[in-house]
This record gives C-alpha cells, structure tokens and sequence, in this order.
C-alpha cells in the first residue's frame, strides 16, 4: 500500500516538473512580451477602476479599435510576406474570436451572454496563451504583436467586466459551456473542409505547449477539453467576490 502510494505521489511530483519545465522552454521573446502585456494590463486596469462612467466608454472603444487595427495589420501582414493561407491564418482560434467579439461588445455591453463568453472562454483561451504558446522564437515579429495584443486585451475586457460588477452565476457558465461546444463542433466542420487545425481539433498545436505531456488524438484535445471545463469551474469562485468592493470608488464619481 506505501509504495502505491510513493508511486502516484512520485508521478504528481514528476508531472508538477514537467510543467514547469515547459514554462521554463518558453522563447525568450514569449517570455519578454508576456510581461509587457501583463504590466501593461494591469496599468490599464487599474486607470480603467480610477475612471469615470464616460471616460471607461471611451476606453473600452478604444480597444476594439486595437483589436480591429490589430487583425487588419496581421492579415496584410501576411499577404505582403506571401504566407497567407486558409489553412492558418484566418481568425479561428477561440482567443482570437473572442477578440473580434470586444467591439460588439463595446456597443452592447448589457448582453450577459457576451460578458459571460469573455468572461469564460476568453479569459480562459488568453491566461493558457501567456503559460504556453504555439509560436517560436523562430516566428517574425508580427506575429508575437499580434498574439499578445489579442490575448491580452482579451484579458483586459474580462478584468473590467468583473470590475464593473459582472458576477457569474451557474445559467452563465452551463450556457457558456453549450457555447463553446457548439464552436468546438463548427471549428471541427470547417478544419474537415479547409484541411486545416484551427482550435488543434485535429493535431496537437506546435511550439511550447503543455500538450506535449498529453497523448496522441484524440486524447489530446480531450484532455484539454476537460482542463477547459475545470478552468471553467475555478472561475465560478469570482462570485465570490462583493460586487460592492469596485463600485464603492465609482460612486464617488
């Protein structure tokens, strides 16, 4: 029974090493952008929480301009070095759809549905995105720009939605999770017509990933389906959060 138990404790322990050790392979350019955009958002979010109803409108439109400047730049980008291609560079990663999806949100703010897909999956996509990526330090430049600007404006919009008074309740997250399932079987659809591996439903995604400690597909992408889930779950606990704790500030304004 002890060496059962000195086994599995052995394996916990090399799997926590494993992970770290992948964290640790990030590209040196992952590495130095990752904690540019972190500063960066949370500069951002703490001069969003000091600011008043109408100067946090103009923020939140001012990002969905990035993020439309952002994809536009990437796309040309792309053509002009002669890379672009159905099969990678059309915006279908969930991050990347959850980007796209910040100016809508910018003019329909009090759709619940939105703010709990941001909420969820987005901040979840992005915060995985800054632990791991499927870019190298081979990659040009662009592309880091345009990873980490999506990815961290993504995160940026989630933080000020919780900051502005969004709780999530359990309708937001099994809706959600319909949601992503629903995305995960178009994704699916398109990567069988397109011969591509958008959302890595097919393949596991190149680069530094955790998914090098998973096994082949299908498994693969199950098991990132159920951390999704689990991520999913660990956020219910904003809630938790008093609504109160941010508001008392924009009161006074």
């Amino acid at each position: 029974m002890s060496e059962n138990l000195t086994y599995y404790s052995s394996s916990e322990k090399n799997l926590i090493f494993q992970i770290l050790d992948i964290i640790r392979a990030l590209p040196e350019r992952h590495v130095v952008y990752g904690t540019i955009s972190s500063l960066l958002c949370i500069a951002g979010v703490w001069i969003y929480r000091h600011c008043s109803s109408r100067l946090k409108t103009v923020i939140i439109q001012t990002v969905s301009w990035l993020v439309i400047v952002n994809e536009i730049f990437f796309q040309i980008s792309l053509f002009y070095y002669g890379i672009w291609d159905t099969k990678n560079s059309l915006p279908l990663e969930m991050c990347y759809i959850s980007a796209l999806l910040i100016p809508v949100y910018s003019y329909h703010r009090e759709l619940r549905s939105l703010k709990s897909w941001l909420f969820f999956a987005g901040f979840g996509g992005s915060f995985f995105a800054f632990l791991n990526t499927n870019l190298s330090e081979l990659d040009m430049v662009y592309m880091s720009v345009h990873y980490f600007f999506a990815h961290g404006l993504v995160i940026f919009v989630m933080l000020i939605i919780v900051i502005d008074g969004f709780r999530p309740t359990w309708f937001d997250y099994f809706k959600t999770v319909m949601h992503t399932t629903l995305l995960v079987c178009v994704i699916t659809s398109i990567n069988y017509f397109l011969d591509s591996n958008y959302m890595f439903t097919r393949a596991k995604p190149p680069g530094t990933t955790f998914a090098e400690l998973m096994p082949g597909w299908p498994y693969y992408f199950l098991m990132m389906l159920l951390i999704g889930l689990m991520f999913y779950t660990a956020l219910m606990l904003v809630k938790l959060i008093p609504v109160n704790l941010y508001n008392a500030h924009s009161a006074q304004k």
